[in-house]
């Protein structure tokens, strides 16, 4: 089996996959989160055969949800394209992001996991929390964490 390669990648790399399984609704060019550029953000990318297969973004923000004490990284626009999908280009793409977050001593990774993702997300230790919320033009949300 060909190996699977996370690694840090730019922003820009994010938005084909981003509007091909999170977003189709959008235009490409709007496929960009407005704190993409931020230093605190870092983005992600899973590659099988040299070809990217996997996003997700991570940025510093805390959510009310948890103590205000621990420090928090939120994940944000996480997909996979779908001829890719259960060859663990989502998973190694998570663990080496949480890896990285171990480094900087962040005690907490939180996400809005659509309905769909939530297997995936305790498949890697993520835990829910709360009711689930509608998100306008996506659906239906639950709250996920992880203590790193």
């Amino acid at each position: 089996m060909k190996k699977i390669e996370a690694r840090i990648i730019p922003s820009s790399l994010t938005y084909n996959i981003r509007n091909k399984v999170l977003w189709p609704h959008k235009e490409l060019e709007h496929c960009t989160l407005s704190i993409d550029g931020l230093n605190s953000t870092y983005h992600v990318g899973s590659f099988f055969e040299k070809e990217l297969i996997s996003i997700g973004t991570f940025l510093e923000e805390k959510n009310q949800n948890f103590d205000k004490k621990f420090s928090q990284y939120r994940l944000r626009a996480m997909g996979t394209l779908k001829k890719f999908e259960g060859i663990s280009g989502g998973k190694s793409l998570l663990l080496y992001a949480i890896h990285i977050l171990q480094e900087k001593k962040i005690n907490l990774l939180w996400c809005d996991a659509r309905i769909n993702a939530i297997p995936f997300y305790k498949k890697v230790g993520l835990k829910t929390k709360g009711d689930f919320y509608n998100i306008p033009l996506i659906g239906k949300h639950k709250l996920m964490y992880i203590y790193l």
